[in-house]
């Protein structure tokens, strides 16, 4: 893989009181809620967190140091769930794998 960097964006809703981070990816996407200020936004195909949203952060004053705990957690959270993703991927490895091995064969020496 190569050295690619990551767009980080964000953009604040005054109307709505939510301040939006996203990575720079157009996937579609679910949340989880985390906490009262937090949501986790993860990719419907890739299941790997694509932003955060914080909800209210001028209703529950978070500026300064209290914002950049909440933003500290949403960082924990995305490690935990890419964790998750890595052992659910290992999982799935050898059944690919048996796959490959026992039916592309078959399928490629009928298919020509």
């Amino acid at each position: 893989m190569g050295n690619s960097e990551i767009q980080v964006s964000h953009h604040y809703d005054e109307e709505a009181d939510v301040l939006y981070f996203t990575f720079g990816g157009n996937e579609p996407c679910y949340t989880e809620n985390i906490d009262d200020f937090l949501m986790v936004e993860i990719g419907w195909f890739s299941h790997l967190p694509q932003g955060f949203r914080v909800i209210g952060p001028k209703a529950h004053k978070l500026k300064g140091v209290r914002l950049k705990a909440v933003i500290k957690k949403a960082e924990k959270q995305f490690l935990s769930i890419m964790e998750e993703r890595r052992k659910e991927i290992e999982r799935q490895e050898p059944l690919f794998t048996e796959f490959l091995d026992r039916q592309v064969p078959d399928f490629v020496a009928s298919a020509w």
